[in-house]
């Protein structure tokens, strides 16, 4: 039976699952630990399983993850606007002559293909900045519906303890 040592990488990857939020347990299964070897390391590098400062990093790392989708969203769009602009732009054709030598013309527009190639660039360029919007929207979505059930569970608690006195106890409210 062969032993392993924890190794720099180990630590490193170990501090990366802990700011990403990720459990103890899931750490020791992903990483294919024992659960006290993982708390044996991450005490010795300082870190805290506490679930409240797991929350607070996850929460901070979340914002951190939407603030780089939308500074991508922005250069998608700014791509895909730059890269209009250039289908409707002066296009400099290079070729050859019939003798061999480089040619260059300047066309007003590009030729259909490229001008092809730049709508196609420039809606793929759209699209992702629409599916990186969608992320963003999804939690929202998500953060709504979250508060919803919450009121909703505060108000039946309300209702039972209303309704039915001491028994609303009975069901944990």
């Amino acid at each position: 039976m062969s032993s392993r040592t924890f190794s720099a990488l180990d630590e490193e990857t170990l501090r990366q699952l802990h700011a990403d939020g990720v459990s103890r347990n899931e750490i020791a299964r992903q990483m294919e630990w024992s659960v006290g070897t993982i708390t044996n390391h991450a005490q010795r590098l300082g870190l805290s399983f506490d679930r409240e400062a797991v929350r607070a990093a996850t929460d901070a790392r979340q914002v951190d993850l939407k603030d780089r989708r939308q500074r991508l969203q922005e250069q998608f769009l700014d791509l895909a606007e730059h890269t209009m602009t250039r289908a409707r732009s002066r296009y400099l054709l290079t070729g050859f002559s019939h003798t061999g030598e480089i040619t260059t013309e300047s066309v007003p527009e590009p030729p259909a293909k490229e001008t092809k190639d730049f709508t196609l660039a420039a809606s793929s360029a759209i699209t992702s900045a629409l599916k990186l919007a969608q992320v963003d929207a999804g939690d929202t979505g998500r953060e709504n519906a979250r508060g919803l059930l919450q009121s909703l569970s505060d108000a039946m608690a309300t209702a039972a303890r209303e309704l039915g006195g001491d028994d609303a106890d009975e069901y944990g409210s």
